[in-house]
């Protein structure tokens, strides 16, 4: 979900008391003018604007039963009294569309300017429908359910479960009428495995450990585009085998019991057409990791990156292309190494190596449109997909014919009502069959 932006509200309308007994009729008469320019300004009006130029007069919303006008107008590129070109006004209303759908609360949208009797006043209609605020969604090994938009004002919490990771979590995208975005989760993993690769690729050892924590995050929206913050993640980690109870050397980080604590600045620029199915644009995000010996049993930092890009030729197909990579420390525990498997990132089930100290993959998709769903607000979405890349350790030696490949096809389905879901599945053709499920959306 793409952050939200501020309000930004003009002056309210003021009454002014007055009386003849207490206050000159100078006075009052000043008084009466503040209020009627307040009150103009806060409807939008204004001196006539320059030619080629419209003001944006008013703002009206419509169907949102549930949905604060607040909530609406704070995803709007435009408010009351903005004096815009026409083609910037078309281009803002398109973009407010996007914000809109992208939040996932309504069915329908549709933003446009009302016939005019002023060619250069323009008041905006938000037509929309109240969608589900359940949101549910499924893989092969976990569950995800979510309550969204609580209260008509973008609160959500929600639940994931199954056999990877118990989490609940709460996302809000402005506190207090600021540009902040904020988020906190609970979770707890337990038995979850980790398998530890040697220096040439192949599993050697593997481990059970358990883990408890929190995360927090509190981010500024600078605008609709770029979002700068913080989070904070804490956590208790127990380990089972004791094989790996001691590790001199520092290679797995593995430790009896240990507590975590990590640092996590990031910054997000976000120029695609759309959050949900991209077809155009870029989007850029950096994200780093501290844990400072100070308040945590570890003592290292690192980052990772992305690269997104979209390209839409015609057709209905697109095509897109993502690079992601990182570095981190060598005393990095290896349950917080860069992992480049899975899904998400590496999709072949035999790659020799896909959790380091580095990292790098690359992945091109080419997609199309198939068909719509007779029944629901659904379509259809074929895939081809080819991924290379590679994690490693320092002191070995990277070359491209180490990298390992996976390409094949795929086929997902996209659904936003009744209930908002998203489902992949993926049939990797390299060094054997191997299927990934997903019910996450795609880059």
């Amino acid at each position: 979900m793409e952050p939200p932006r501020p309000s930004r509200r003009g002056p309210r309308r003021g009454r002014f008391a007055t009386g003849a007994s207490s206050v000159p009729g100078y006075a009052a008469a000043l008084c009466a003018a503040l209020a009627l320019l307040a009150g103009r300004a806060a409807a939008g009006e204004g001196p006539t604007p320059p030619e080629g130029k419209v003001r944006i007069k008013e703002i009206r919303t419509f169907g949102n039963e549930e949905t604060s006008r607040g909530v609406i107008l704070h995803y709007c590129e435009f408010e009351a009294g903005d004096v815009l070109a026409q083609k910037e006004l078309d281009h803002k209303i398109r973009r407010t569309e996007r914000n809109l759908i992208n939040t996932q609360f309504f069915s329908r949208i549709h933003v446009f300017d009302l016939p005019r009797s002023d060619p250069r006043e323009a008041v905006i209609m938000v037509d929309v429908a109240e969608g589900t605020d359940w949101h549910l969604s499924a893989d092969t090994w976990q569950i995800r359910l979510s309550k969204e938009n609580i209260g008509g004002d973008a609160v959500t919490v929600g639940a994931e479960f199954g056999l990877e990771i118990q989490r609940l979590f709460y996302e809000q995208p402005w506190i207090f009428d600021a540009p902040l975005v904020a988020g906190a989760s609970a979770f707890y993993e337990n038995g979850h495995l980790t398998r530890i690769e040697d220096d040439d690729g192949y599993y050697s050892e593997r481990f059970s450990h358990e883990a408890a924590g929190m995360e927090a995050s509190l981010g500024y929206i600078i605008n609709f585009r770029t979002t700068v913050g913080l989070a904070a993640l804490g956590e208790y980690v127990n380990y089972y085998d004791p094989r790996f109870k001691i590790d001199p050397d520092g290679r797995f980080g593995v430790r009896p019991e240990a507590r975590l604590f990590a640092a996590r600045p990031y910054v997000e620029w976000d120029g695609r057409d759309n959050d949900l199915y991209p077809t155009r644009g870029f989007f850029v995000g950096l994200r780093g990791e501290l844990s400072p010996p100070a308040v945590s049993d570890y003592d290292y930092a690192g980052f990772e990156g992305e690269v997104r890009g979209y390209v839409s030729p015609g057709g209905r197909f697109v095509l897109a292309e993502r690079i992601r990579g990182g570095v981190t420390a060598d005393a990095t525990p290896y349950i917080r190494r860069i992992s480049i498997r899975g899904a998400d990132g590496l999709r072949n089930a035999a790659a020799s190596r896909t959790i380091g100290t580095r990292a790098f993959v690359a992945t091109t998709e080419i997609r199309r449109r198939l068909f719509r769903s007779p029944l629901f607000d659904a379509w259809f979405e074929g895939v081809v997909f080819f991924d290379a890349g590679r994690a490693w350790d320092p002191g070995q030696p990277v070359e491209f014919g180490d990298f390992d490949y996976a390409f094949g096809p795929g086929l997902r389905l996209h659904m936003r009502s009744p209930v908002y879901f998203d489902w992949r599945a993926e049939l990797n053709f390299n060094g054997g069959l191997a299927f990934y499920a997903t019910a996450r959306r795609a880059f």
